[in-house]
């Protein structure tokens, strides 16, 4: 998700110069867009790693595919308790107030940062796997290869 703060320069807050768009503009000090992160960390069940340490799938899967849960915070995000939180509880995923409640109390321990989207390299082709929110299935590569495929 991309995430917009602006009126900054309004409240007295200085945009640091590597923040601003375009870089080290003496414009734009009152905005900057972020992006919001979640943060992945290997499965449990991914006891195997490749060349660049990515965690693998158990076989057969192995071969193209690494596996990744959410990761996790050693505290409880302070606002999963107060009245802004439960203000908020129509935003999450459920069919009554009590499974929106325990949807949402799933993410007291999510890790998410806002990054500078100059630091976003890349990115992954992932889904998430059956019967399991938290298990993020990540194609690291195709079964074939370009140059073998008859046109």
């Amino acid at each position: 998700m991309f995430v917009r703060v602006s009126g900054l320069a309004h409240a007295g807050v200085a945009v640091p110069r590597d923040l601003r768009v375009p870089a080290n503009s003496t414009c734009n000090r009152n905005s900057v867009t972020l992006a919001l992160v979640r943060w992945l960390a290997p499965h449990p069940l991914a006891n195997s790693r490749d060349a660049q340490l990515r965690p693998l799938c158990p076989p057969p899967f192995d071969i193209n595919h690494a596996l990744w849960t959410f990761a996790k915070t050693t505290r409880q995000r302070g606002y999963f308790s107060d009245n802004l939180f439960t203000r908020q509880l129509d935003l999450f995923p459920g069919h009554d107030r009590r499974s929106r409640r325990q949807n949402a109390l799933k993410l007291k321990y999510a890790r998410y940062d806002l990054i500078q989207l100059e630091t976003l390299e890349s990115y992954m082709n992932c889904t998430h796997t059956n019967d399991d929110i938290d298990s993020i299935l990540e194609t690291i590569t195709l079964p074939f290869d370009k140059k073998k495929i008859m046109y």
